[in-house]
């Protein structure tokens, strides 16, 4: 039985072995080997969070007149970045700002491959991400002549991962774990036969399950916690964590 209001009905999805989310941080100097600008009249030799004002990329949190949780990119729920203005007044570095803890393999911490959460996991090459002179001066303060122009990051290959919480190695025990405001569940849909090593979300911490035999095209029933995606136990392609 089901309270009044609720539903079986998903409503968003990510593709497990194929998407992407923002690194976090990309390197020491992060985005700014995909980034050009046009910003003039910075303040020299700071350093501040700052929230995006536009772009293609929808997992960036916006600050916006309209209140949280309206437009496309919801205010204050996607990744932030560390902008650093060298003592000439220009950029020299952009950082996404990490929103979700590492991830751990048997309760121990991992070093990678580590999914450092920041913004929704539907990051593509070419998306951009866009700071303009209100955004730059609602973290750096109204500068007297006004900040103008835009800074504009365009997403390279290397400054994109897949959605994996923890592992020991680049394609060792990758694990997708579910998204921190879902309330610690997701549903799976399969587009392969095979067998799919899992967690559920009232099981003890790492006690595993496989499910073997899963026919083709098959929406598994449930709450997950955790898919073993790398794991030799996981065989099905095509996995989806049905939101």
């Amino acid at each position: 039985m089901f309270r009044q209001g609720t539903s079986t009905m998903y409503t968003n999805a990510v593709d497990v072995l194929l998407s992407a989310t923002l690194r976090s941080p990309e390197s020491a100097a992060g985005l700014i080997a995909s980034s050009g600008s046009t910003l003039a009249n910075l303040p020299a030799s700071q350093e501040r969070i700052v929230y995006a004002s536009g772009g293609t990329f929808l997992g960036s949190a916006q600050v916006s007149t309209r209140g949280p949780g309206t437009g496309a990119q919801n205010d204050r729920t996607g990744a932030s970045y560390k902008i650093r203005i060298d003592n000439t007044g220009a950029v020299d570095r952009i950082q996404v700002v990490q929103t979700r803890p590492n991830g751990t393999l048997n309760n121990a911490a991992v070093t990678a491959p580590t999914n450092p959460g920041a913004g929704p996991n539907i990051g593509v090459i070419g998306q951009t991400i866009i700071f303009d002179a209100t955004a730059m001066s609602n973290a750096f303060g109204v500068q007297a002549p006004a900040i103008t122009g835009a800074l504009t990051i365009t997403l390279l290959a290397g400054d994109l991962q897949r959605p994996f919480s923890g592992g020991t190695g680049a394609a060792v025990d990758g694990i997708y774990e579910a998204e921190p405001n879902s309330g610690g569940g997701f549903g799976i849909y399969v587009a392969s036969q095979g067998n799919i090593k899992v967690e559920l979300i009232s099981a003890p911490p790492n006690q595993t399950v496989t499910i073997v035999g899963i026919p083709v095209g098959t929406v598994l029933d449930g709450l997950y916690r955790k898919i073993y995606t790398t794991d030799a136990a996981t065989t099905v392609t095509g996995i989806l964590a049905l939101y």
